[in-house]
């Protein structure tokens, strides 16, 4: 989805911004580069954060998407585009009132990211990548077998029967050299690597920070053994052996708090950091340990409130992820102008898509202020390449313009017609 956000102090008329761009790069990537360049323009003049827009075109709505904090969105409208002395001219209007959730005050609206940037009637499938899940309290979860690396086969499991994601598990492998103390942050240079070597565009990892009972209840027991290895205890005051039985105090609410990562794997930034916590009621502590994400776990009171759980995270996953352009790879350059990219059939591509060409700048590596920290690479917009020829993982596509040499490496991201 192309989006804008503005600070919500802004509540007034359409905004009015004027963009404009060099066409080395061919008419396609100019036009590109000047509407990002009047909205750049327009966040600078208002003080506001650029996140996400609906670009209106000729009465058509269109979309691509720029990451930020989120703020107020906004509805775009092109009133003028025309080029002049090898410049291309963007004039446009933002109004922050026509917002795509609704009016002010209406009832919120299904997201609908998960169309974002799609052309009508089809999916690109976005590759990610799910890894280990560190379990922070391993004793409290003793019941529940292989939790750390069956969690996120089981994430990758939903996000596939979605279609519009190629995903794979590499349950054994992390992004965190301490995955018990260190920030998410600090695994960019694992995401990176794991970027190149599993050829995916998105990395998915987390913690679970917590699975432990969280309130207790008497119940009464006849002849139960006293199993110290559960979640509970037994009562053993007045009357307690009263008749054979015994009254226990046993689990009765029970938590799954779940931390999950989302990294653009071009770069190893966080794209998301989400905290997503329940409180299963009932029996939520098994007799007898079970192996997570099996038909056993699912059906006890602690499973379901789970599976609800992780239902709610594939969804905000989701939502971080469907508005980001599909992203591939040059892997190979013939003659200069023919090109194969490592995106297909498979991933929705077709014969006469169009991509937008760009040069990672790896020698001006961004670093932080102590300049320990890689915080991405830069890139230029290059220009254009038209897909002559899909098969079902790779594509044949010619350059039809490129102010830049093209060269493997390269990348491109699917450019929607707007």
């Amino acid at each position: 989805m192309a989006a804008f956000a503005l600070s919500a102090a802004l509540h007034a008329a359409p905004i009015v911004a004027e963009g404009v761009a060099d066409m080395d790069a061919g008419s396609p990537a100019a036009r590109e580069m000047a509407i990002r360049d009047a909205l750049q323009q327009a966040a600078i003049s208002n003080g506001a954060e650029l996140q996400s827009l609906q670009l209106l075109d000729s009465g058509n709505l269109s979309e691509s998407s720029v990451l930020s904090a989120p703020s107020l969105q906004g509805k775009v409208k092109i009133l003028q585009e025309y080029s002049s002395d090898g410049m291309y001219h963007v004039r446009l209007s933002i109004d922050p009132q026509a917002s795509a959730a609704g009016p002010v005050g209406a009832a919120p609206q299904p997201a609908q990211n998960a169309s974002c940037g799609m052309p009508a009637g089809r999916s690109l499938r976005r590759k990610l990548l799910t890894t280990y899940f560190y379990v922070v309290n391993p004793a409290e979860a003793n019941d529940l077998r292989n939790l750390a690396s069956s969690l996120p086969a089981e994430l990758a499991r939903r996000l596939r029967q979605q279609n519009r994601f190629d995903v794979r598990n590499a349950g054994h492998l992390t992004v965190l050299s301490n995955m018990a103390a260190d920030e998410p942050v600090a695994g960019w240079e694992t995401v990176r690597e794991l970027g190149r070597r599993e050829d995916v565009q998105f990395v998915v990892a987390g913690r679970v920070l917590s699975t432990g009972v969280v309130g207790k209840s008497l119940r009464h027991t006849m002849y139960e053994s006293n199993n110290t290895s559960q979640q509970g205890a037994y009562y053993t005051g007045p009357l307690a052996g009263l008749f054979g039985g015994a009254f226990k105090y046993a689990a009765s609410a029970r938590q799954f708090d779940l931390e999950v990562w989302v990294y653009d794997a071009l770069t190893g930034a966080v794209l998301a950091d989400q905290r997503i916590s329940r409180i299963a009621q009932g029996k939520v502590v098994a007799q007898l340990p079970v192996d997570f994400a099996t038909a056993a776990f699912w059906q006890g009171d602690y499973g379901k409130v789970v599976d609800a759980l992780l239902d709610q995270a594939s969804r905000q996953l989701v939502d971080v992820v469907s508005c980001i352009p599909l992203s591939a790879k040059v892997v190979k350059v013939e003659d200069g102008r023919q090109v194969f990219v490592n995106v297909g059939g498979l991933d929705g591509m077709k014969v006469g898509d169009q991509m937008l060409l760009y040069k990672p700048r790896s020698a001006q590596i961004v670093r932080s202020g102590g300049g320990v920290r890689e915080l991405g690479v830069p890139e230029e917009l290059s220009g254009t390449i038209t897909i002559t020829q899909v098969q079902p993982n790779f594509s044949i596509a010619q350059v039809q313009s490129a102010r830049l040499k093209v060269e493997e490496g390269d990348y491109v991201r699917f450019m929607t017609r707007r």
